[in-house]
């Protein structure tokens, strides 16, 4: 009995070092930032920041955060957001490329106004624009801290992705530079909204009559919407246990030494009584 339990306390021991070990190499992710936090009075629209590795496919929510309900004009019937600029820069499209963009399950197929890919051979960037009804204000507007993720950005990456650990070396941008109205060869509307005050606005909202009232962003501290660009890191590497086991040890050598002088004085005792 008294073998048994030295044995026991022993292997108790030397399970507590080995999570002191591993709880000690939980510091691979120091470096990426954190997402745009909702932020109170404003919408906040955030891709999230993203580790990627080399030759995989990722699918990037892009998440609306918001505690806007309270500055929601009365008559506000439908609201109106679009984003352009959806792409890479020239030197990341060697290491990323966006295969897709497609709004989630949490914007009715009704709601979801454009979808526009990016076109490299023509330069085209991507694009977006959706609808919120006045019935899923509360829903939208009042958002947990989490948000509500309104879409996705399929991308593949290449083998070209840099090895350097915690570096931002990428980001997907976009821009509320959305045209809400246009018109045909014709001069017949043809945009997101008929009205022609919504030309040249990508935020805004119409009242029971159709009348549209644009949100003016100028990209200062004062915007009422924020987009918000996303952070590319490559993934950390995250050593094995036997790894953390041995920085750990080397770090805490003379705790190791005492460490161990303990359990031989206890198996000692145990064994010679």
């Amino acid at each position: 009995m008294k073998k048994f339990l030295a044995i026991l306390l022993s292997v108790i021991m030397l399970f507590t070092l080995g999570v002191a070990a591993f709880a000690e190499g939980e510091n691979a992710n120091e470096g990426m930032p954190k997402d745009t936090p909702k932020q109170a009075g404003k919408v906040v629209f955030s891709i999230q920041n993203t580790y990627i590795e080399p030759s995989k496919e990722y699918s990037i929510p892009i998440i609306m955060k918001s505690d806007y309900l309270e500055k929601v004009p009365e008559n506000a019937e439908t609201f109106y957001f679009g984003f352009s600029g959806i792409s890479f820069s020239t030197s990341e499209k060697d290491i990323v490329e966006i295969k897709n963009i497609r709004f989630s399950d949490k914007i009715a197929a009704d709601d979801q106004l454009v979808v526009n890919q990016v076109d490299l051979e023509n330069g085209m960037d991507g694009s977006m624009a959706f609808k919120i009804k006045k019935a899923d204000f509360n829903k939208f507007f009042s958002t947990s801290d989490e948000g509500i993720v309104i879409g996705y950005i399929d991308v593949v990456t290449t083998e070209a992705v840099p090895k350097e650990y915690n570096k931002d070396f990428g980001r997907i941008v976009f821009f509320p530079y959305f045209d809400l109205y246009s018109e045909d060869d014709e001069g017949n509307p043809n945009g997101c909204v008929a009205d022609p005050n919504a030309s040249g606005c990508s935020v805004g909202y119409t009242d029971a009559e159709g009348n549209f009232t644009g949100i003016s962003l100028d990209g200062s501290e004062n915007d009422e919407i924020v987009l918000d660009t996303a952070c590319f890191y490559h993934a950390p590497y995250v050593p094995t246990w036997q790894e953390r086991l041995k920085v750990w040890g080397k770090a805490q050598g003379h705790l190791i030494v005492n460490f161990f002088i303990t359990i031989l004085e206890v198996l000692d005792s145990f064994l010679t009584k």
